[in-house]
């Protein structure tokens, strides 16, 4: 299996169950023991509070009774030596140790309370009397929503003004899916301990995590060599050499031809943005084969592309002849009209990049296609799949291997750290603005990739960059301000990115 940039640790995403397996082997392999590893934990946690609250800054740090909050008690105490006001409080404040050697987590809390540390309920802690709040309640090991104390404590910490530094992951995320069964911290800092959970990174998450920061303790090239990541975190650093300078003599039968196909009355605005993204994208030939009634009003937004009326199969068959790769959905609708375009262009032997309603249809008209390049929204995975969306929430990871398996097709499930699963491995993407949270940005990214592919960019190669430079775009067009930005803003961008303008912005 092959990813973007594999060499850089903190590309390589894990599932907990490898970390719960694979952390005291690659301690040990160091030479740590865990309660050295978890001492690390304290001060890599520690440092990053440092670097952002001087002392004396009034700390509350919240603990469980696992390894989590055995950090949260190293924290506590490094913190009350270097000056720092802080309070304790506890899931079980003040429990008797009976025997203070019975697990790690019990021997830092010991070490708390000798330097006179005490702790106090969980439900006694009042977030906007403390200048930040450390998180050290559940692990990765929490696989279900939260319950009793816990919540209300989540419900008071996100409601204050007063920053959280959560460690290893915020309480109440999954942090092998990213799936926030209930009650969850919103945290302002992640410290991601030995290696980056998977979950941290994808869906809901992303509003929970804040800053993420990687503390590998000393072990994290060691856990790299014994544990093998099957996801992988995509940079634009990664991409490498994928989409070369043009030679100086070339012509635009040598760039591609791109078809999109779509566009139905009331619908023109879909195919319109996949055009021109086609067009910035650097395809040699754009065409659009749209609805007879919208095709003066396609035709005079873009006179570079040669727009199509379709009528009928033969207006259309030599259309899909001369495609280099194909773009279907974008305004095409569920009409017959549209029943019967999808219908042939699913025969053409073309790569294929499918959205909006052609993924509707391929819903009901399953094909199985090494050819097909899926870029689903939840909504439409879920209609793909036959569940809902938010049972595709719950697990993305689950959902688009699961698209991967059923359609033989390479696949972006879109979303707030999109994941991908292709020809060259499993990898996500964590880049992109709210201010991408507008109508037309998938037609946007369906006419890009199409422009790439047909510019002899691998299929699996034009997806990933496509979705990449899509999100670093909207990146750009979004520090404008979040709010207001259309699809149409993302285009200069596209241009510059696909020439090699900005792609080291990691």
């Amino acid at each position: 299996m092959t990813n973007t940039d594999g060499s850089r640790y903190e590309n390589c995403l894990y599932r907990v169950e490898q970390l719960q397996k694979g952390e005291k082997k690659a301690a040990e392999a160091s030479a740590m023991n865990m309660m050295q590893l978890m001492s690390a934990a304290g001060k890599a946690v520690f440092k990053q509070l440092q670097r952002r609250f001087p002392a004396p800054a009034r700390i509350a740090v919240c603990c469980g009774e696992g390894n989590n909050g055995g950090d949260g008690y190293i924290v506590a105490r490094l913190a009350q030596e270097a000056g720092y006001q802080v309070q304790v409080f506890a899931l079980k404040p003040n429990a008797e140790l009976s025997d203070p050697l019975e697990s790690d987590a019990h021997r830092a809390r010991s070490a708390w309370r000798e330097q006179g540390g005490n702790e106090k309920a969980l439900l006694d802690c009042a977030p906007d009397q403390f200048d930040l709040v450390v998180d050290a309640l559940f692990g990765v090991g929490l696989n279900r929503a939260l319950e009793g104390d816990p919540v209300t404590w989540v419900q008071h910490v996100n409601a204050s003004s007063t920053p959280v530094i959560s460690v290893d992951v915020p309480s109440g995320l999954n942090a092998d899916n990213g799936h926030v069964p209930g009650a969850a911290v919103r945290a302002h800092l992640t410290v991601s301990l030995v290696a980056l959970k998977r979950g941290l990174l994808t869906g809901k998450a992303q509003n929970h995590t804040g800053e993420l920061v990687l503390e590998d303790l000393g072990i994290g090239e060691t856990f790299k060599q014994q544990n093998e990541a099957d996801w992988f975190r995509v940079d634009a650093g990664g991409l490498g050499n994928w989409l070369p300078a043009r030679a100086r003599c070339t012509h635009k039968g040598e760039q591609g031809h791109v078809l999109i196909v779509g566009g139905q009355p009331g619908m023109s605005g879909a195919v319109i943005l996949a055009m021109k993204s086609a067009l910035r994208a650097g395809a040699g030939k754009v065409s659009v084969a749209c609805h007879p009634d919208v095709q003066a009003i396609v035709a005079a937004t873009q006179p570079e592309a040669m727009v199509h009326s379709i009528k009928d199969e033969d207006t259309l068959k030599p259309l899909l002849r001369e495609a280099s790769a194909i773009a279907l959905g974008p305004g095409l609708g569920q009409s017959r009209w549209s029943h019967d375009v999808f219908s042939q262009v699913m025969k053409a032997d073309a790569l294929k990049v499918i959205d909006a309603d052609g993924l509707n249809l391929l819903a009901s008209y399953p094909a199985r296609s090494s050819k097909l390049l899926l870029t689903p929204h939840p909504g439409e995975a879920a209609r793909l799949l036959q569940t809902t969306a938010d049972e595709v929430e719950a697990d993305r990871f689950l959902a688009v291997t699961q698209l991967r398996e059923k359609y033989g097709a390479q696949v972006l499930l879109k979303g707030a750290g999109s994941l991908l699963v292709t020809d060259r491995g499993r990898c996500l993407i964590d880049r992109g603005s709210p201010a991408m949270a507008s109508g037309g940005m998938g037609d946007l990214l369906t006419g890009l990739i199409s422009g790439l592919l047909a510019q002899r960019m691998a299929p699996a190669q034009a997806l990933i960059a496509g979705a990449l430079w899509h999100a670093m775009a909207g990146e750009e067009a979004g520090k404008d301000g979040e709010r207001g930005t259309l699809a149409s803003d993302l285009l200069p961008y596209i241009r510059r990115l696909v020439n090699g303008y900005g792609r080291d912005d990691d």
